[in-house]
């Protein structure tokens, strides 16, 4: 059947050319179209936004890695949540008079971004920004991470889920929290 006939549009040869611009449709030949398969869509999507993990490094303005991300960093990779297989977020903490700059950062970078508390549908890599007054941070093995004492307060205020990260925390730097591990053994 004809596209037209299909999808009414004043303009259905630009519906056609951005439909394959953004990757729906496929050109196989002089007026013939084929539908891309929605997961190898999204599967090609996630792959090439994942690429940008490490994009914030080029950036001039100063972050530290926030929430879930500085857990990672100061468990040194032994305790990671809050992703799932199709969608990561990566939590940096921003100065608030540099949202601006960072929004225009990201936009220029072509990499999902959104300020924390804003409501958007997801899926890939995506920074989430979270403007504060005063950015707490150290290095941790050459990368700017919110503080360990921040890390922690973060882990104890959501117990339930970063209990084995505490307990690690805790025996890396001897910090005198538990008594027992119920989630480490060595």
């Amino acid at each position: 059947m004809d596209f037209v006939s299909n999808f009414p549009s004043p303009q259905a040869k630009k519906v056609v050319h951005d439909l394959i611009s953004d990757g729906f449709l496929e050109r196989i030949s002089r007026g013939g179209y084929r539908v891309r398969e929605p997961q190898s869509l999204v599967s090609k999507i996630v792959k090439e936004s994942m690429g940008k993990e490490r994009i914030v490094e080029q950036a001039r303005r100063p972050y530290a890695y926030h929430g879930n991300d500085a857990v990672g960093i100061w468990t040194e990779g032994y305790y990671h949540t809050g992703f799932t297989r199709g969608f990561k977020p990566i939590h940096i903490q921003i100065l608030k008079k540099d949202l601006a700059y960072w929004q225009d950062f990201f936009k220029k970078q072509n990499v999902e971004h959104i300020v924390d508390g804003e409501s958007k549908t997801l899926f890939g890599l995506t920074y989430i920004l979270h403007p504060v007054s005063k950015i707490a941070r150290e290095m941790k093995d050459n990368v700017p991470v919110m503080s360990l004492k921040e890390t922690i307060k973060f882990c104890k205020a959501n117990e339930l889920t970063y209990q084995p990260a505490l307990e690690y925390l805790d025996k890396r730097y001897h910090l005198g929290l538990f008594k027992n591990y119920q989630h480490i053994t060595h």
